[in-house]
């Protein structure tokens, strides 16, 4: 086998070979078949992004691993398209040994942050946090998956059975759109899930520039293996849930949510995932639906089967001794080490800035969102320290 070599490039500095590679790689591959391990992802994110680079490695002459990531300060790495890139990784040839933790180092990268870690070795895998992503798996048709729910879920399938009775006394027309196209429920998708940022003070990913011309683009694009899709609930006319998935040709993953809150007795979030399921498993195309990690009751309800996902800080260097990194090797050591109160209150605070400093590329934007995120981490400890003494 020849020598590992490795590249770090701008998009528009991939030739057409590289991407034909880039493809190859990932169609090769069942590993891969998320959208987000698509090529059209990264050069769509590349367009938008100016700190966006594509990492190679090559053995020998054969290119073996491909790997879309942010290049941010401090040669730390983010996943490409981040908040958004629900799953990331390189993207590795079945035939070599190489690991994300000698990709990263030999990239020049100290290590990067990760929320969506697709497992491939146990060296970078191994100080993760692991959750299970929720899948739905339709290939036994639409019958053979319903009754297994329903044996796992009742009381769940009962309520919808009555929901789904209501809305057809108290509505004229429940319409089910599963390839919504109309730019108003879109612009009313895009306006609730802002609004529920800022209700629930979470930082909005969808307010920068690039975010919004990255959603844009990717609306206005469809390849054989990715796409964007609206699936969407109307009750007389009227938008009651949506959601943006995106999809390949074998996986449609969920994406952007939102429901209004005057239709929040009919659950019309739960019949939008129930009924693109239903017409998932009729029609031709993907047959496997991923919610993402968590317990909210969708997800559990529709799932039958994991997969492991990881999240944290995969680093190509046990010990990052940079100046710019020691703030957060403390801060992670605080989590580590601190009462169960002040941990999760450090670690939600984390979470916080994580999505800041993914989501702002310019200073300004950074500043404003950080103070933010300390500002609420600050009352947060203030409201667990009175609740300790009381």
């Amino acid at each position: 086998m020849g020598q590992m070599n490795f590249r770090l490039l701008r998009a528009d500095e991939m030739s057409a070979e590289l991407w034909s590679g880039f493809h190859a790689l990932r169609d090769a591959r069942s590993l891969y078949d998320d959208p987000f391990f698509d090529p059209h992802y990264a050069q769509l994110v590349a367009d938008v992004r100016p700190d966006a680079r594509i990492g190679l490695a090559f053995q020998g002459d054969a290119l073996v691993g491909v790997w879309p990531l942010h290049r941010r300060p401090g040669a730390w790495a983010r996943p490409i398209g981040g908040p958004f890139s629900d799953w990331h990784g390189p993207v590795l040839s079945g035939d070599t040994a190489l690991t994300a933790h000698a990709f990263l180092k030999g990239l020049g990268f100290v290590g990067m942050s990760t929320f969506g870690w697709l497992p491939q070795d146990t060296e970078s895998s191994s100080r993760l946090t692991m959750a299970g992503a929720n899948m739905s798996d339709l290939r036994d048709g639409w019958d053979a998956f319903l009754a297994n729910q329903n044996e796992r879920w009742p009381k769940h399938f009962k309520k919808m059975r009555r929901l789904e009775r209501n809305m057809e006394r108290d509505f004229t027309d429940v319409e089910f759109r599963i390839d919504d196209k109309s730019d108003d429920t879109f612009n009313r998708l895009i306006f609730l899930k802002r609004e529920q940022f800022r209700r629930t003070g979470r930082h909005d990913v969808l307010a920068s520039d690039w975010a919004q011309r990255l959603i844009d683009r990717m609306r206005h694009f469809r390849s054989d293996r990715f796409r964007l899709r609206l699936v969407s609930l109307h009750l007389d006319g009227n938008h009651a849930a949506s959601e943006l998935v995106i999809q390949s040709d074998k996986i449609v993953h969920g994406w952007l949510t939102a429901y209004e809150a005057g239709a929040a007795q009919y659950s019309p979030g739960n019949f939008v995932v129930q009924n693109m399921l239903q017409a998932m498993a009729a029609q031709t195309g993907p047959k496997i639906y991923d919610a993402g990690p968590g317990l909210d009751h969708y997800k559990r309800h529709y799932s039958n089967f994991q997969l492991p996902t990881g999240s944290g800080v995969v680093r190509a260097k046990t010990i990052a001794i940079r100046p710019e990194r020691l703030f957060g090797q403390a801060w992670r050591s605080g989590e580590l080490h601190l009462d169960s109160r002040l941990s999760e209150v450090m670690k939600s605070a984390r979470r916080r800035l994580d999505q800041v400093c993914i989501s702002e590329i310019r200073p300004a934007g950074r500043l404003v969102g950080i103070g933010k995120a300390f500002g609420r981490a600050a009352a947060a400890l203030e409201l667990a320290d009175s609740d300790a003494s009381s």
